[in-house]
This record gives C-alpha cells, sequence and structure tokens, in this order.
C-alpha cells in the first residue's frame, strides 16, 4: 500500500555540484522519506561551470564533488559565484529565479541525467513542506525559507528547512532577505543545521552564522565527519524523526489556532446575545 502523500522537499544541491550528484548522494535519505510520503524534488542550479573556474581539482573533492572525465561533459553547477570584490553585491537573485521557475512554473534546468527525472509524475498541486539544502544550495535555503511566500506564488507555508553546511551570506545588500522588518516574513517553520565536525570548507563558526535570523526555530545536529551529508542509519534516522516532529509541531499549531479563533467565534457570538437580551 502506497504511504499518503505529505507534501514536496525541494533539493538544493551544493557549488560544484548538480541535481543529479546531489541526488546520489542523498541516496538513503531520498529513499527513507519516499517510504514516509514525501516526493523530494531535485533543482539544477542555473549556472553551469567548468573545471578551470576552480584552482585545483583537490578543491573540487573538498565540496563533495566528482571530477569528471571529460570536461566537456562536466556538469558543474552553482546558484550563483560570489563576485571577487566584497563591494559588488552577490547576484542571488538569478538563483531565487531559478527556483521561482519550478515552483509556480514547474521548470527545471536540465540536463541528460535530469531529463528522465523531470517526466515523472507531475505533482504541482501537492504544498512543498520543506527544503533540504547542501553547502550553497543550504545557504540558498535559508535565504528564501522567511520569504518563501512572499517571493513565490503559493498560499501554503513550509515547514522546515534542512540545511547541511549551510551559512548566511555576509553582505550589506542582502539584509532584506535575513531580517524581519514586516509581517510578510515568516518564523513558523524549523530549522535544522547539520555541520560536520572535520568540516573545512564551510568552519563551525561561519556555519552556526546561518541560525542568527532563526534564534528561537533553530537546532543544530552535529556528524563526526567533514564537508559532506552523512549517510549512516544513525544519522538519517536523526534528521528523518526531525522532520517528523517539525511536521507534527506545525499540526498542532494549526489546531491551537484553530481552537483560539472558534473561542474567540463563541465569545462574539455570546456578546452578541447579551447585547440583544430584552430588545423587541
Amino acid at each position: 500500500m502506497a504511504p499518503q502523500i505529505k507534501g514536496r522537499i525541494l533539493f538544493l544541491h551544493g557549488y560544484t555540484q548538480s541535481s543529479t550528484i546531489f541526488y546520489a548522494k542523498t541516496s538513503a535519505l531520498r529513499k527513507r522519506l519516499l517510504k514516509l510520503g514525501y516526493i523530494p524534488v531535485y533543482i539544477n542550479g542555473q549556472l553551469k561551470l567548468t573545471p578551470a573556474d576552480f584552482p585545483s581539482t583537490d578543491s573540487l573533492s573538498k565540496f563533495s564533488t566528482v571530477v569528471a572525465d571529460d570536461e566537456d561533459d562536466s556538469n558543474y553547477r552553482a546558484w550563483w559565484i560570489r563576485p571577487i570584490s566584497n563591494t559588488e553585491p552577490i547576484p542571488v537573485d538569478d538563483g531565487v529565479d531559478t527556483v521561482r521557475r519550478y515552483i509556480e512554473k514547474g521548470e527545471i534546468v536540465e540536463d541528460s541525467e535530469t531529463k528522465a527525472k523531470s517526466s515523472d509524475e507531475d505533482h504541482s498541486d501537492v504544498p512543498i513542506v520543506g527544503i533540504v539544502g547542501f553547502s550553497q544550495g543550504a545557504c540558498l535555503a535559508g535565504l528564501i525559507a522567511r520569504n518563501f511566500n512572499r517571493l513565490f506564488d503559493v498560499k501554503d507555508k513550509i515547514k522546515f528547512v534542512v540545511a547541511y553546511g549551510g551559512f548566511m551570506l555576509q553582505h550589506p545588500t542582502l539584509k532584506s532577505y535575513y531580517q524581519k522588518e514586516d509581517e510578510t516574513k515568516d518564523d513558523s517553520f524549523k530549522l535544522l543545521q547539520v555541520i560536520g565536525e572535520l568540516d573545512t570548507v564551510v568552519d563551525e563558526k561561519r556555519a552556526l552564522t546561518i541560525l542568527e535570523p532563526f534564534p528561537t526555530n533553530s537546532e543544530v545536529l552535529r556528524h563526526p565527519g567533514g564537508h559532506f551529508v552523512p549517510n549512516s542509519k544513525l544519522l538519517i534516522d536523526q534528521v528523518v524523526n526531525w522532520m517528523e516532529h517539525a511536521m507534527q509541531d506545525d499540526k498542532s499549531s494549526d489546531k491551537e489556532s484553530s481552537k483560539a479563533e472558534k473561542e474567540e467565534d463563541d465569545l462574539d457570538k455570546l456578546m452578541d446575545m447579551m447585547d440583544n437580551l430584552g430588545k423587541a
């Protein structure tokens, strides 16, 4: 018997990766989520890179990326490339637009590996309940999470974000993404930052910056590894259980909100009845 569908989860790959690489590196997590009724959706970053963009192949291994034998067949992607000068704005808007095109139009940046997956059954009517991101993809997830309903044409709010080796972008032009300046920004979701204790790409001090905008709804999970998505059963169990709790907490909040609204409505009706007592 197929499990009841609970929602879609967006998977955002890291710098120098692709949806195909992230699909392979999150196999254990993906299989568990499918069994529980979640639909993982892997999105490609819009920027296609080449090995010439990096100082050495060793730098690719640090980003948990496999180097292609044929440079022409390489599929290294990114959501943005940070400018050399810190005075220039970080071009995150194109990455946000790539996510928007999937959410609002069902469009995915394709290559030979993703075409087969993009022909899967259409689940556009299924709400997006969460985001799983790695490294730069985790940074993008944290960037859009609080602004999800403002940035994208969706009614449902996301319930959780799982960030593997993520970080917050420190740049004055991006403060509007992180700061809660109005009621359109959402803090109802949960955020889990998964940190590798041996991570040499995103050290712990930088990794913890992703929690700064969400001090009341974020948690940290550490693993004894480096800059990668751990596939051990223990870590998968911890992450999946956390997701399920985040979903349950959201349902409980909805019930409490509905109960409070009903009590307020009942009180209003009672007051109206009292006002009408003795009136002809």
